[in-house]
């Protein structure tokens, strides 16, 4: 098995299974995920979602596989929203919170290689 560095890592989006749940002042949303860096994540629009960009809120990452039982709990704001995707950036997080999101992005996820056809390298 091919592992990822992790200066790929923390520059990369990095396909990952799970979900985001937003915990906003409106209300909570759950979505599963497009992607995942050390800075951020995409995921698709959950239905009624319509807080601004800009806005501050708490999101729960559940990534990995089932087994695994990975969560992470974070701040973040809205970076971008469309019509059927949100983005968002993490607010800076400790040291060793950054460290282990980097451990599980390299062991579970599938880096993107930035193609228009969006293949993906498997670690």
């Amino acid at each position: 098995m091919v592992q990822m560095a992790q200066s790929d890592v923390r520059r990369s989006r990095v396909r990952m299974d799970g979900e985001a749940i937003i915990r906003g002042p409106e209300g909570d949303w759950r979505a599963p995920l497009h992607d995942l860096s050390i800075t951020g994540l995409h995921m698709r629009r959950p239905s009624g979602f319509a807080l601004p960009v800009g806005q501050a809120l708490e999101v729960e990452v559940r990534c990995g596989p089932p087994e695994a039982e990975i969560d992470f709990l974070l701040m973040a704001r809205v970076a971008r929203i469309d019509a059927t995707t949100v983005g968002l950036r993490f607010a800076p997080m400790p040291g060793r919170m950054a460290r282990t999101l980097e451990r599980v992005l390299a062991h579970y996820g599938t880096l993107r290689t930035g193609s228009p056809d969006d293949p993906v390298v498997r670690p």
